[in-house]
C-alpha cells in the first residue's frame, strides 16, 4: 500500500490543492488529518467557458475524483454549518456525487460558533500583537480538545451530553469574558436537534474504515493543511496555526485513531 503525502513547505498557498488534483484520480481514498476550514484548496478544472473553478476548506479535495472515497480524519476540527455550505456549493458545480463519498471520523472535535466568538475576543486580549487568525475558531477548538473539555462529533448524537457540556463550556467561557461574550447557547443548541439528524450518514468509526483501505493495498492520499511554517512546533511560532502541519504530524493516528 502506497501513501503520498501532500504538504506545504512554506506559509501556504504552495498549490497543494492543484497538486491533489493531479494525483487523485491514480487513488481511491484520500483523507484530511488536521486543521478545519480554515485551510483553503483551489482545483481549476476546464478552461474557456468550460472552466470550474472549486474551493475546498473543511472537505478534502479529492472529491473532484468521483471514483474517490474521501475521509475528515480524527486531527480536524469540524464546524458543522461549514460542512454542510461547502457540501452544497460543491454540489451546484456539478458534484453530484460528493455527499455519497465523504465521511467525518466519530473522533472529530466540534467547533462550536461559541469558538468563533471566542476566537475573535481572544484576538482582541493580546497585548503584542495580533497573531491574525482567520477567525473560525480553529484555535479554541483545539484549546477545548487539549483541556479535555471539548466535544467530539460522536457527542453530537447524545443530546444531554451535548447541552451539558456546552452550557458548561460557555459559562467557563463568560466567566473569562463577561458581557462582551455576545453569544446564545441555547440558539446553538436548538440548530444541533437538525445537524444531529442531518450529519448520521456521514459520521464512521474511522478506524475499521482505514484498516480495510490498508488491507485492500489501495493507494491513499492524504492532504495536508496550512504549511510547515504555521506548524505549532516548527513554525514561526506564536503566529502559527493551532495544529500540527506536517514534521510532528502522527497521520495514521490523526486519520483514525
Amino acid at each position: 500500500m502506497a501513501t503520498t503525502i501532500v504538504l506545504g513547505a512554506q506559509w501556504g498557498d504552495e498549490g497543494k490543492g492543484k497538486l491533489v488534483d493531479i494525483l487523485c484520480p491514480t487513488v481511491k481514498f484520500c483523507a484530511r488529518g488536521q486543521g478545519g476550514n480554515n485551510a483553503g484548496h483551489t482545483i481549476v478544472v476546464g478552461s474557456g467557458a468550460d472552466k470550474i473553478t472549486y474551493d475546498f476548506h473543511l472537505l478534502p479535495s479529492g472529491l473532484v475524483n468521483p471514483e474517490c472515497i474521501n475521509l475528515i480524519g480524527s486531527g480536524v476540527v469540524v464546524h458543522v454549518p461549514a460542512f454542510f455550505k461547502e457540501l452544497k456549493d460543491l454540489e451546484a458545480k456539478g458534484l453530484n456525487t460528493a455527499r455519497e463519498r465523504v465521511y467525518i471520523s466519530d473522533r472529530c472535535h466540534v467547533v462550536f460558533d461559541l469558538h468563533q466568538k471566542v476566537d475573535g475576543l481572544s484576538e482582541l486580549e493580546l497585548k503584542g500583537g495580533k497573531i491574525g487568525t482567520t477567525g473560525k475558531g480553529i484555535g479554541p477548538a483545539y484549546s477545548t480538545k487539549a483541556s479535555r473539555s471539548g466535544i467530539r462529533i460522536s457527542e453530537i448524537f447524545d443530546e444531554k451530553v451535548l447541552e451539558d457540556k456546552l452550557r458548561e463550556m460557555t459559562r467557563g467561557y463568560k466567566l473569562r469574558y463577561g458581557d462582551l461574550l455576545d453569544y446564545d447557547v441555547e440558539e446553538e443548541i436548538s440548530r444541533f436537534k437538525q445537524y444531529r439528524k442531518d450529519l448520521q450518514p456521514y459520521v464512521v468509526d474511522a478506524i475499521p474504515l482505514v484498516q480495510s483501505v490498508q488491507k485492500s493495498s489501495s493507494p491513499i492520499l492524504i492532504e495536508g493543511a496550512n504549511a510547515i511554517m504555521l506548524d505549532l512546533d516548527y513554525g514561526t511560532y506564536p503566529f502559527v496555526t493551532s495544529s500540527n502541519t506536517g514534521m510532528d504530524l502522527d497521520w495514521s493516528r490523526n486519520l483514525a485513531a
